[in-house]
């Protein structure tokens, strides 16, 4: 049965995030909105050793090959809040919500597009000195930023990016290494890159138990077999 602060939580969130079309993942802390090919991601985050929730708030995209929702772009954005009362903390749990709609927003309004996207991730990727910091796993940050630059026909950029990932020594088991082999094969082959992408996408949302689109996910239309 939930505690009293999961459900003030619960109910916080859907109060401030429900008219941005964010929904629920089953019974968790963690709320999206779906963009297709990218999810914002908002996950109020338990602790292991006393009640009441961080926040994390996060991009993530669905060309991705983890099979789960990571944290792409953004992440901690508030530090624990704990729980002592319903009284105290009701008006805690709104603010961490209200602050979670602001952000998500914020997020819509950054990567509206993948132009803005790829724009944004080349920025990231370059100014950032070890390849994938911030992000969790070493790599994707410029695996994603090579994906949003080949889908804009930015070959010379998606390629810079595969490359800072293929010119380092590969971890034993590396996803991102087979995953940034695999798309600066296809760089030159923008069809066939895009065909890809978009399975990868499809494959990610039925991982997800996401909704079934009519159409493919990326903007542009994909020749299919």
């Amino acid at each position: 049965m939930p505690e009293p602060h999961d459900k003030i939580i619960a109910a916080a969130a859907k109060a401030a995030l429900g008219s941005l079309n964010f929904q629920r993942k089953g019974r968790s802390r963690l709320w999206f909105s779906d963009f297709s090919w990218w999810l914002a991601v908002v996950e109020f985050q338990p602790s292991s050793w006393s009640k009441g929730s961080y926040l994390n708030v996060a991009a993530h995209w669905l060309w991705g090959e983890l099979g789960c929702i990571s944290f792409d772009f953004g992440g901690r954005l508030v530090e624990f809040e704990e729980y002592q009362s319903d009284e105290q903390f009701t008006p805690a749990a709104s603010r961490l919500a209200q602050r979670a709609a602001r952000e998500a927003q914020h997020l819509s309004l950054t990567f509206s597009s993948m132009e803005n996207t790829a724009d944004i991730l080349l920025r990231e990727a370059r100014a950032t000195s070890a390849p994938g910091t911030g992000n969790g796993y070493p790599g994707w940050l410029e695996y994603h930023a090579g994906i949003a630059s080949a889908l804009v026909g930015r070959a010379a950029d998606a390629s810079e990016m595969f490359a800072a990932i293929l010119n380092k020594p590969a971890p034993g088991g590396s996803v991102v290494h087979t995953a940034a082999e695999c798309m600066a094969g296809l760089v030159l082959e923008p069809l066939a890159l895009k065909r890809k992408v978009s399975s990868l996408i499809e494959r990610q949302r039925k991982a997800l138990r996401l909704t079934v689109l009519d159409a493919s996910p990326i903007d542009w239309p994909l020749s299919r077999r």
